[in-house]
């Protein structure tokens, strides 16, 4: 048995291994229209914005990003994520689609129900689901049941403004000249018509 005296120190866990930043591919990198134009199965040209960059993610693996111009998503981002075999110049299209940026607007953190609803609404609901009446948990607790009538407006009536006699006589006598000129005009289609109608049956008799 031999001993020794040296410190023996423990190791735990796997041995660890350093990782390098994955290198910008080129040909992906340049792949700019081929990122866009894999953004046209769900969003028009239009809003798609300017490149932002490119950021490789993995060997021979980029994400290009866009700016989004559509309406309601300020501060987005289109993505698409292309990537290549080695030593193989076709360049496949992973996925595409939006992500949030960093100035991006945002929906509020959701709210457990719990939390949103009112005292009331949960003194209701604890009663209904003990079998209790919720009318009368609610009026033990103190929330009385009132009842306001809503006051009805009577439409304003506004009085009639008089009209001046000597424009309401002038408009009557404008009335009267025009029935009469049409009356002229009526009396004159029917005169022509006649004589027209006159002329037709000489014509037909002398034919026969």
């Amino acid at each position: 048995t031999v001993l020794t005296t040296e410190q023996v120190r423990a190791t735990f866990g796997p041995p660890r291994t350093v990782s390098r930043k994955p290198r910008v591919d080129a040909a992906l990198t340049d792949a700019v229209d081929i990122a866009r134009s894999a953004l046209a199965d769900f969003a028009d040209e239009a809003e798609v914005g300017d490149h932002i960059g490119v950021v490789a993610d993995d060997e021979r693996v980029v994400t290009h990003r866009f700016a989004s111009k559509v309406r309601g998503y300020g501060g987005w981002e289109f993505f698409t994520t292309l990537a290549r075999a080695p030593r193989s110049k076709v360049i496949t299209v992973c996925e595409s689609g939006m992500l949030p940026g960093e100035n991006s607007i945002l929906a509020p953190e959701w709210v457990p129900w719990m939390d949103r609803a009112s005292e009331e609404e949960r003194i209701r609901l604890d009663a209904i689901a003990a079998g209790e009446d919720p009318a009368k948990a609610l009026e033990d607790a103190g929330y009385g049941q009132e009842v306001e009538a809503e006051a009805v407006e009577e439409p304003a009536t506004t009085a009639p403004q008089p009209q001046d006699e000597d424009v309401s006589e002038k408009n009557k006598q404008a009335r009267r000249a025009a029935k009469r000129r049409r009356a002229k005009q009526k009396a004159a289609r029917q005169k022509k018509n006649k004589k027209s109608g006159g002329k037709d049956q000489k014509a037909q008799a002398s034919k026969n």
